[in-house]
């Protein structure tokens, strides 16, 4: 067996410009019923961002049965701005009356320039009843143009419930040729990453095309489970980059948790030890008020050892101030599920990495809850820690929903590799949604976390309409160096999703 070498994140910011790529393509699960649905929402950056023109720009959107049937293929113009699409109406709209579908939507957008990236910056939104979820594009099909080497990696990294009524899931889909490998390798790992239980998952029958959710609790029948175990997932590329879309089902209530996997890294890469900086990588989580936070950094990165130092801002504090213990993070503690929680009044964290074996890939679920409520409703947010050699942004992007008592939230977080910080970052905030644009002036403090409530900005009953009420947003910085994240959340039952900014 042949494990993937990724090559080093260095190297991969560089090999993205020597690229050329004419077709950016997602794979999403389908689960569609009389209560579920799946909507594609997009900002078109192509357009805002990388200046391609609307007329050079196509989107395909196509629907397989779980047999790789190809029961849909649906063409859509791009739009200048916000662009959302329900997987339902568009059936309804190709005249095609399906009850229940299970299967994947793989969607295309094709462009006549140059596009820098063969995965597009879309989300899938998951509707449960009047619950959501969403995952930002994970899987793909290759292009023809690609090397389709045969190689394998363990998917894994995502937190997986297993309370009653509850049940992990990982969706498996095939690409225009079948894996030589007739099964999946599926692990139970225990929270140092020991297998607990191991199965072979037949995948013989799926077809080019076609693919299957499969439930953890179905696959290990008589298994007993702690909530701090994992799952991991060995699969084939050859056609496919298969980054699956993950997360829990909560099955006797028919709601999806959506997330995506990260692959678990063998090769050996450490982040450059950048003497322009003291630090030189960082980790940074924030919430507002009405939601709780976990970070969660789990036994699959390659082996390390550096020194965490830690800064914090609590909500009624100006900017984060460090705090004065050295954390040391050795080989032995990144072998073990490393939580790191929020105390009740901590607004800001900032983790500082220094050392000369900082893993580059330090991947991360952040997982935000709704304060003050006992049910097991979160979203986790698939991202990580920041090295040095990322590339400063100017522009961000992301999405939200404001209909049904949801409040959507942007965090804007400023924050750098120093001991300290003194830049201010002002920019504008431009709002949409269908025939609706609200451009707001930001300034985000040294040091801190803006937090601007749509909700609350925006007169939702002369904005929404009757359904799907999505929108998107564009942050556009003066100077480079923020973050952001965004969540959509609702106070009095817990329902919430979100992710990280483009």
């Amino acid at each position: 067996m042949k494990n993937r070498g990724f090559i080093s994140l260095k190297e991969g910011f560089k090999s993205v410009k020597q690229k050329s790529h004419y077709v950016a393509s997602a794979v999403f699960p389908l689960m569609l019923s009389k209560s579920n649905d799946l909507n594609i929402v997009f900002f078109n950056y192509w357009t805002n961002k990388n200046k391609i023109q609307t007329k050079y720009l196509k989107l395909f959107i196509k629907i397989h049965d779980h047999t790789g049937e190809l029961i849909c293929h649906h063409e859509e113009k791009i739009f200048d701005y916000h662009n959302q699409h329900s997987i339902s109406q568009i059936l309804n709209k190709n005249k095609i009356r399906i009850k229940n579908l299970y299967g994947m939507v793989n969607i295309e957008i094709v462009s006549l320039e140059k596009l820098s990236f063969p995965f597009p910056a879309i989300i899938g939104i998951y509707k449960s009843g009047n619950f959501y979820s969403s995952v930002h594009s994970a899987g793909r099909i290759k292009n023809n143009s690609e090397i389709q080497n045969k190689i394998y990696t363990e998917e894994t990294n995502w937190t997986c419930k297993f309370d009653k009524g509850v049940t992990p899931f990982f969706h498996f889909f095939v690409g225009n040729k079948k894996p030589e490998k007739s099964f999946l390798t599926v692990k139970i790992l225990n929270d140092a990453g020991k297998i607990k239980n191991s199965k072979k998952v037949d995948i013989n029958f799926l077809n080019p095309f076609g693919s299957k959710i499969f439930f953890i609790k179905d696959l290990f029948k008589n298994a007993k489970f702690k909530n701090t175990d994992f799952v991991s997932v060995e699969v084939e590329h050859n056609s496919i980059i298969p980054r699956m879309v993950v997360g829990n089902y909560f099955y006797k209530k028919n709601i999806f948790e959506t997330t995506h996997s990260f692959p678990r890294i063998v090769s050996k890469d450490y982040c450059p030890n950048d003497k322009k900086f003291p630090f030189q990588s960082k980790m940074t989580g924030y919430r507002n008020k009405d939601l709780d936070l976990q970070l969660k950094i789990f036994p699959t990165s390659c082996e390390g050892k550096f020194t965490a130092e830690t800064f914090t801002k609590n909500f009624h504090e100006e900017k984060l101030t460090p705090v004065k213990e050295v954390t040391e993070i050795s080989k032995k503690k990144l072998k073990k599920k490393i939580i790191i929680p929020f105390k009740k009044n901590e607004e800001f964290k900032s983790l500082k990495f220094k050392g000369n074996k900082i893993p580059s890939r330090l991947n991360t679920s952040f997982v935000y809850k709704v304060r003050n409520l006992k049910n097991n409703y979160s979203v986790d947010i698939a991202s990580g820690a920041k090295s040095t050699i990322y590339p400063k942004k100017y522009t961000h992007w992301g999405h939200g929903y404001i209909a049904e008592n949801f409040e959507t939230i942007i965090m804007i977080a400023n924050d750098n590799y120093e001991y300290s910080n003194n830049e201010v970052f002002s920019g504008v905030l431009d709002v949409y949604s269908e025939k609706f644009h609200k451009k707001i002036n930001v300034k985000i403090n040294s040091g801190s976390v803006l937090t601007v409530n749509l909700s609350k900005i925006i007169d939702i009953k002369k904005t929404i309409r009757k359904k799907l009420n999505f929108l998107s947003w564009h942050l556009r910085l003066k100077t480079p160096g923020c973050e952001c994240f965004w969540v959509s959340f609702r106070k009095k039952d817990g329902s919430i999703f979100g992710d990280h900014s483009f």
